[in-house]
């Protein structure tokens, strides 16, 4: 077909009276008026094709159009139903088309036609070239007859009401008021889609559009190295364990063969994949991984993969459980589902029915004090699905299937440092550390087979994106160092702390620095964690751009599995009390394919006993086997003696004001708590029966000495901000800007050299450790 003749015949299909989609249906159920005296009489019942329609301007600027091509308007036209009937009114015959009319609108469109020009030919083939009808060749011919024509158009009508819907005419029928079902199915591209990128994945793996197209849409071009061997095995149904380092994509391993399972699975209510998580931090992540990847899956329904964990209200997770089709798969902490099951029998019988259980850092959850609340969920679960498959004759599946991942498996890393003897210790020999681990998870777990091993990482326990480095100091200076740290390696930084009162006094320490600095443990409610993670993450965004540091101090409960975007350094404000924790810990940073660095924070007196635990646990075995000494397996961190000087009155006055501001808030607290203890019990407080108590009188004079009046408290908030307006200068350099090897007032013109300190370079912490390595 010619080019102009293409052109001509879709022009007509647009201008065609009725509209597609709407008025050529309907004509074929609005009866015709009896009477054909136009602009004789009024009210007059007509058809809709014999209105005069006017076209409706779409503008440009509106990008979708929704399948809504050639709309038409008309006003002055009443609509009422008769019988179930649509029928037009026209108050006057004004609003009726004539044979004039008809032969006007012919007329003008051969004027247009002629006068088109190939580029407005070619807008409207592109216009056009998304429909099914031009799609599958229904414009492969143009009659001549007007009898064709009508079929054609009314073919294409049809076409398209089968991609928007019933339309509202059509509802009010009577003989065609039932909408059609899945009208979009998981199984409709709605988008052109190309694989070619994602033959990484096709090639080991049989996944289906959805995933495929939710994997494009992250980014995922190729699978990681835990994802290529576990990720298969897990999709032909055997169980896993699988071991690999923080950050290498442990949760589309197992996350990928559960939504699988879900868009394959017959039901559309029945739970598909139980996830459980040692961490609330941890779940929330999984869940909007599964989410993100799942969302040309999940067909409109939100809820379908549902996190599950406490400082949230269960209330209202309660509630989301009842709607059908909610959880269909359900990331949870432990103690929360068990909460929820003990208060709702149906919902044991109801996930006892799962496809898939999966354990994520699963050494954390089956340790000892952590595993009471999993076993008591696997009982209820494994009894209810027992008695469930009594009543089912030859059912063959027994078991869910089970899938473990973790970063550490070996059980030499759960140790305490401070506590275990050098004997108890392991010899750096890793054969069997998956074995070992295995046979004790067999005592715990009870697998449907022997789970198959997948050991993305058998030599290294930390993985060799992360540049490991020491910083020896006393303890009384480790304030001091981190600021140092801070300041001349700015950037996004996680600190790890041991207890809950560091984290609050080096928050308090830092933002008295001007540093922006953001704390997470677990002492603080859910929602407050969340907003600070938020925070965190926005104001590394905004500095990022500037050269100043971000900062974020943790407990332990942010060591696993959190994936926190840009993480550059991980900091150990105090040495770890065993060994998987340092590994997770510095697992916060080199995620996927980025590389990091992670440095230590101790005093000469842990550097001579757990340190070197910790360094022969972590001791590969050709170090094992070449007899290499921990203190060449991590090197010491290179520090700047004059920048520590300049540093040292600004870190001892920050140090008081946190020490002053915390002591001043617990006091308040302990007051207030021993008021309403008193209110509670209807005595009166007396003071001197307080400090009876040796304990409390001790405690509480412990925090009156860190305290400082108002005035003193002010005169060291001044004296500190005086401080901070200084410049900090390298080598001590306080005179003559343009003198020295290096021009000063020439780089502080340009925006050259360090952000904050005067006559220093630009430096990365990560290029300084390659650098040293090297040399």
């Amino acid at each position: 077909m010619s080019n102009k003749l293409l052109k001509q015949r879709l022009r007509q299909i647009r201008n065609k009276k009725p509209t597609p989609s709407l008025k050529n249906r309907s004509n074929k159920r609005i009866s015709k008026h009896t009477q054909n005296t136009k602009g004789k009489a009024s009210n007059l019942i007509v058809s809709a094709n014999e209105l005069k329609w006017k076209p409706v301007e779409i503008p440009d600027t509106l990008d979708d159009f929704e399948g809504f091509y050639g709309l038409e308007e008309i006003d002055g036209v009443d609509v009422k139903m008769e019988n179930g009937k649509v029928q037009f009114v026209a108050k006057d015959g004004s609003k009726i088309r004539s044979e004039d009319d008809d032969i006007a609108s012919e007329k003008m469109e051969v004027e247009e036609d002629n006068d088109d020009s190939g580029d407005e030919g070619e807008d409207e083939l592109i216009e056009f070239q998304n429909l099914d009808d031009i799609a599958d060749g229904a414009l492969s011919a143009v009659s001549d007859s007007d009898e064709d024509e009508e079929n054609k158009s009314e073919n294409i009508d049809n076409k398209r009401e089968s991609v928007i819907g019933t339309s509202s005419v059509e509802a009010q029928d009577a003989d065609e008021n039932e909408l059609q079902p899945n009208v979009f199915s998981n199984e409709v591209d709605l988008e052109n889609f190309e694989f070619s990128s994602l033959t990484a994945w096709t090639d080991k793996m049989n996944l289906s559009i959805s995933t495929l197209k939710g994997l494009s849409q992250l980014g995922f071009t190729r699978p990681t190295k835990i994802q290529a061997l576990a990720t298969p095995i897990a999709l032909e149904g055997s169980d896993v364990m699988g071991k690999a380092s923080t950050g290498s994509g442990k949760t589309l391993a197992y996350g990928i063969p559960i939504l699988e399972k879900l868009i394959t699975s017959n039901s559309s209510t029945a739970p598909v994949g139980l996830i459980f998580t040692p961490t609330r931090e941890l779940a929330h992540q999984v869940t909007q991984h599964i989410q993100k990847l799942s969302q040309f899956a999940l067909n409109g329904k939100p809820h379908a993969i549902l996190s599950l964990t406490g400082g949230l209200s269960i209330q209202k997770q309660e509630r989301l459980l009842r709607y059908e089709g909610c959880a269909r798969i359900v990331i949870a902490t432990p103690g929360r589902f068990l909460e929820l099951l003990e208060r709702d029998s149906n919902l044991i019988e109801r996930f006892s029915r799962i496809e898939c259980l999966v354990l994520d850092e699963a050494d954390r959850l089956l340790q000892d004090g952590h595993f009471d609340e999993f076993e008591k969920i696997l009982k209820h679960l494994g009894n209810a699905r027992k008695e469930a498959l009594k009543n089912e004759q030859g059912s063959q599946n027994k078991g869910w299937q089970t899938m473990i991942f973790s970063a550490t498996f070996s059980l030499d890393l759960f140790n305490k440092l401070a506590t275990t003897s050098w004997k108890k210790l392991g010899n750096g020999k890793e054969e069997n550390e998956m074995e070992m681990a295995l046979k004790h998870l067999m005592t715990k777990i009870h697998f449907r087979s022997k789970p198959v091993i997948v050991d993305a990482n058998p030599n290294d326990k930390v993985t060799s994106k992360i540049k490991e480095s020491l910083i020896e100091c006393l303890p009384t200076e480790r304030d001091l160092y981190t600021y140092y740290f801070i300041t001349v390696y700015p950037g996004t930084t996680l600190i790890f702390c041991n207890a809950i009162d560091s984290v609050k006094k080096l928050n308090a320490y830092l933002n008295n620095l001007d540093i922006s600095s953001f704390q997470i443990h677990s002492s603080m409610t859910q929602k407050n964690r969340l907003r600070n993670l938020e925070k965190f993450q926005q104001e590394a965004v905004k500095n990022t751009t500037v050269g100043k540091p971000t900062v974020l101090i943790a407990s332990d409960v942010a060591a696993r599995g959190l994936d926190i975007p840009g993480i550059q350094h991980v900091v150990h404000y105090h040495l770890p009390r065993s060994a998987d924790v340092y590994i997770h810990r510095s697992g916060r940073t080199a995620r996927g394919e980025n590389e990091g660095v992670s440095v230590m924070i101790c005093s000469p007196q842990e550097a001579m006993g757990p340190l070197r635990k910790l360094r022969k646990v972590l001791s590969s075995k050709d170090d094992s086997e070449k007899k290499r000494k921990w203190q060449k397996d991590v090197p010491a961190f290179p520090m700047e003696p004059d920048i520590i000087s300049q540093l040292r009155d600004r870190s001892r006055l920050a140090s008081e004001l946190a020490d002053d501001e915390l002591a001043t808030r617990s006091l308040s607290k302990d007051d207030n708590w021993l008021k309403k203890a008193a209110d509670d019990l209807g005595i009166e407080l007396d003071s001197d029966e307080e400090n009876r108590d040796t304990f409390l009188a001790k405690n509480k004079t412990k925090k009156i000495n860190k305290t400082l009046g108002r005035d003193q408290s002010k005169a060291k908030r001044f004296e500190l901000q005086e401080l901070l307006k200084r410049p900090i200068r390298k080598d001590l350099r306080k005179r003559y800007l343009t003198g020295g090897l290096v021009n000063l007032a020439d780089n502080l013109v340009k925006n050259k050299g360090h952000a904050a300190i005067i006559g220093h370079d630009k430096i990365d912490a990560l290029e300084l450790l390659k650098t040293k390595k090297r040399r």
